[in-house]
């Protein structure tokens, strides 16, 4: 179990490095984070989702699902980021946008987790 949370991090991890940078390259806004922004809220739908099929089916081993969602998704998304680069934002006394990233994160997160949820619950239950 341990080689599959490994190497599910080291993914998660590769692929935080690369959707962060390729957004945050497209806003080209060096004041708001929105790479991680978007990191955590799709971090949030893919784990809302594994977490429902997984323990929904018999598609995922147990070694296979904690390495999706421990090894993933741990290593995905990055809460300790944002708290960063939240604090970073009022400490620059820039309020709108620590407000404004504080805001889309909760809601995108918490929105995620239930629409990847609900999503695999349609899989699993044939639209239901």
């Amino acid at each position: 179990m341990l080689a599959h949370i490994a190497l599910g991090g080291l993914l998660g991890t590769l692929a935080r490095y690369g959707l962060q940078g390729w957004v945050q390259d497209r806003l080209r806004a060096e004041t708001f984070p929105g790479g991680t922004l978007v990191v955590n809220v799709l971090g949030s739908l893919f784990l809302g989702f594994l977490v429902r099929f997984a323990t929904g089916s018999t598609v995922f081993t147990p070694e296979l699902r904690a390495g999706v969602t421990i090894g993933f998704c741990g290593a995905f998304t990055t809460m300790s980021t944002f708290g960063y680069e939240s604090t970073t934002l009022l400490a620059d006394g820039q309020y709108g946008r620590a407000a404004l990233y504080v805001t889309a994160t909760l809601v995108g997160c918490l929105g995620g987790v239930f629409a990847g949820s609900a999503l695999a619950g349609r899989l699993l239950h044939g639209g239901g």
